[in-house]
C-alpha cells in the first residue's frame, strides 16, 4: 500500500512539478552542470524505484532471488541518491 498509495504518486507529482519548474523561464539555468548531475541522479532514482517495486512483487510471490545482504545494500541506495540530489539543488557545486 505504501508503494502504490504514497511513493509512486509522490514520484509522479515530483516529476510533473519538476518539469514545470524547469521549463519556467529564468528559474533553472539548463547550462549549469549541477542540473544535469541532478537529472542523472533522478533517472537512477526512478530505475531504483522500478527495481524495488519488482523486488516487492518477488517477495509477494515468494520468489525473491537475492540474499539478505543484497537487500540491505539496495535499501540504502535511495538515501545516497537523495543526498546527491539535495546537494546538487542546494549547493549547486558546478
Amino acid at each position: 500500500r505504501l508503494l502504490r498509495g504514497i511513493m509512486t504518486p509522490a514520484m509522479i507529482s515530483a516529476v510533473i512539478f519538476g518539469v514545470l519548474l524547469a521549463v519556467t523561464p529564468g528559474i533553472v539555468d539548463l547550462g549549469a552542470g549541477w542540473v544535469w548531475a541532478k537529472v542523472a541522479a533522478l533517472v537512477i532514482m526512478f530505475l531504483v524505484h522500478a527495481n524495488l517495486s519488482r523486488y516487492r512483487r518477488d517477495f509477494e510471490n515468494d520468489a525473491n532471488r537475492h540474499s539478505v545482504r543484497f537487500y540491505k545494500i539496495v535499501n540504502e541506495v535511495p538515501a545516497v541518491l537523495m543526498v546527491i540530489i539535495v546537494i546538487m539543488a542546494v549547493v549547486k557545486p558546478f
